[in-house]
């Protein structure tokens, strides 16, 4: 055979033009960065076989030990890249990959530059003879403890891509099943070969069989990227879309393990990393509703509550079938859909109706005050005057008082009702200043009780007063219109010799509580529960027909919730009723 030509290094021409036809197919613009860094690692195996070819046409040993070192300028950073390469196609993050080169890099580079000065310290290899014994001269490589370094972490690079692309190929969906099957086939190749030449079971004895391998594994990814398009679906199909994608996406299979997701559904689920492969019902089960969705296999949308930074987001979640080119489904895409604006929207929309149901029903309540309530102290009032006006002389000293007392109360009636009509129309409007401050309830109790006592002396009422100085944190003029009211009712609703109990006295260590007890016709349980409404109707005359429209009381409710006060009521039909009022106590 003539000088440089023999059979091995001509064969080596195949993986050599492959590598370089894949290395040009990566560096085609519409596969962008993904493209590069495939067209790096075609590059590198190009160098490695094509240069190993030349060690084998050589026919010294100078030249052999030449072509070996322009080899391990390729051979230390292959097994690199192709982790890179798998771990760029299974969607990791690339900054990751970053970081892992800042660890991974040394050890390739000390490979590199310990093989091109070997001859000063043969750690790489320790002896190196030619053997002219066989069909071609070839080197006989006794290796150094570097080699084993190397080879350990070449054998580690490779394991951890190959677990990546079968884990891939047991979970990924069936559209990227082929193109993984080519790639898996054209990593395992060379590694098969390159086990053989490292345990000695290669039939041709000191011949590297890996670049030859390098044929078949150029042929396997030359079907994955001219038959699957390997580089092309990736980059747009997920690259651009399924990752760009505002909506959270979740590619689930028929045992319901996930199989994909993107960035938005790790943020919206707080995953620490890709759940792949893992059951829905385990990275969900704080979701009953979701994973009850997933079984019933059901297209219907669903709307959860999900938390997210700390605040609560609403999404609509729907999933649709995923069926592969033979029309069989083959799992379930969910789409996750934040709705937190509108379901924000159509609370605020839902909250306007209701406050405008309120202010309705409040509209009414105030035209059946002024129609009716209004009406009979003035009417009252009206009557008594056109009587003195017609018989001026006709009516003795005594009636005339009597007509006076009249008048007072159809007056002292009418600016109750005033008061408290003026008091609600400011809280609609949130017109009223509170100044809480340090008061003493017993001081107001007896001031109140001045302004009814000709009603009590009238009814011929007994008032029990167990008053306790006690200091609590309240609104002055809300503090009065709550005793009026209060004090109001107890007269009002108490018949004729009837007893009114007034106690001031501590509650707990929160509160001091203001209780207003009477013997009056009291309330049902159906009455109780309407007393702060303003839609209900549930003012009623008293027992010598004094007015009432319930205004009072619903305005006290809200002066006491105001003050951080609370009002507790105890009533029996036919026995009297029980008004407790607890405001906080002062310091």
């Amino acid at each position: 055979m003539p000088d440089g030509l023999n059979f091995y290094a001509l064969s080596l021409l195949i993986p050599v033009l492959v590598s370089i036809f894949l290395a040009i197919q990566g560096l085609k613009s519409r596969y962008a960065a993904r493209g590069r860094l495939f067209a790096l690692l075609m590059f590198l195996i190009a160098g490695w076989s094509a240069f190993y070819g030349l060690e084998l046409s050589a026919d010294t040993k100078a030249e052999m030990m030449f072509w070996l070192k322009i080899e391990y300028l390729f051979i230390p950073y292959v097994p690199l890249v192709m982790l890179f390469v798998v771990q760029q196609y299974a969607g990791l993050d690339m900054r990751f990959k970053l970081k892992q080169l800042i660890y991974l890099l040394p050890i390739p580079v000390l490979t590199m530059v310990l093989s091109l000065t070997n001859e000063y310290h043969n750690l790489y290899y320790e002896n190196i003879v030619l053997r002219t014994d066989g069909d071609i001269p070839l080197l006989q490589l006794e290796v150094g403890i570097w080699y084993y370094v190397h080879m350990g972490y070449a054998y580690l690079l490779i394991i951890a891509a190959l677990v990546i692309l079968i884990q891939k190929l047991i979970f990924q969906r069936s559209l990227f099943r082929n193109q993984l099957i080519f790639m898996l086939v054209a990593f395992i190749i060379p590694v098969i070969s390159l086990s053989l030449y490292l345990l000695d079971l290669f039939p041709i004895e000191n011949i590297d069989p890996t670049p030859f391998a390098f044929a078949f594994t150029g042929l396997a990814m030359s079907v994955s990227i001219l038959r699957y398009r390997l580089l092309d679906l990736m980059p747009i199909a997920r690259e651009h879309v399924f990752r760009s994608m505002v909506d959270g996406l979740v590619v689930i299979d028929l045992k319901n393990r996930i199989v994909d997701v993107n960035p938005e559904s790790i943020k919206i689920f707080n995953w620490k990393r890709m759940p792949y492969g893992e059951s829905a019902e385990t990275i969900w089960y704080e979701f009953p509703q979701l994973v009850n969705h997933l079984r019933s296999r059901e297209s219907d949308t669903l709307e959860l509550e999900i938390p997210v930074e700390d605040k609560l987001r609403y999404y609509l979640i729907s999933n649709s079938l995923i069926k592969n080119h033979k029309d069989k489904h083959v799992g379930f895409l969910l789409i996750i859909h934040d709705i937190t604006m509108r379901y924000q929207m159509q609370r605020a929309i839902r909250l306007n109706q209701e406050k405008l149901r309120e202010l309705n029903a409040e509209k009414d309540k105030l035209f059946s005050v002024i129609a009716h309530d209004l009406r009979g102290p003035l009417g009252t009032f009206a009557g008594l005057t056109e009587l003195i006006m017609q018989q001026p002389d006709d009516i003795s000293p005594e009636e005339m008082q009597q007509l006076a007392l009249d008048m007072n109360k159809s007056a002292r009636s009418l600016l109750e009702l005033l008061e408290n009509l003026l008091f609600w129309s400011r809280m609609q409007r949130d017109d009223v200043q509170i100044n809480l401050s340090s008061l003493q309830p017993d001081l107001f109790v007896n001031d109140t009780l001045n302004l009814f006592q000709d009603a009590v002396r009238n009814k011929n009422l007994r008032v029990v007063n167990v008053l306790k100085s006690v200091k609590v944190i309240a609104d002055e003029h809300m503090l009065m219109s709550v005793l009026r009211n209060l004090i109001s009712n107890a007269v009002k609703f108490t018949p004729k010799g009837g007893i009114i109990h007034i106690k001031i006295d501590q509650f707990d260590a929160e509160y001091a509580s203001i209780r207003i007890k009477d013997s009056g016709i009291g309330m049902d349980q159906q009455l109780i529960d309407k007393l702060f409404s303003i839609e209900a109707k549930v003012g009623r005359p008293g027992t010598e027909g004094e007015p009432s429209s319930g205004l009072g009381l619903i305005l006290s409710h809200e002066f006491i919730e105001k003050m951080n006060g609370k009002l507790l009521i105890e009533s029996e039909q036919g026995k009297g009723s029980t008004f407790t009022v607890l405001l906080p106590r002062a310091n």
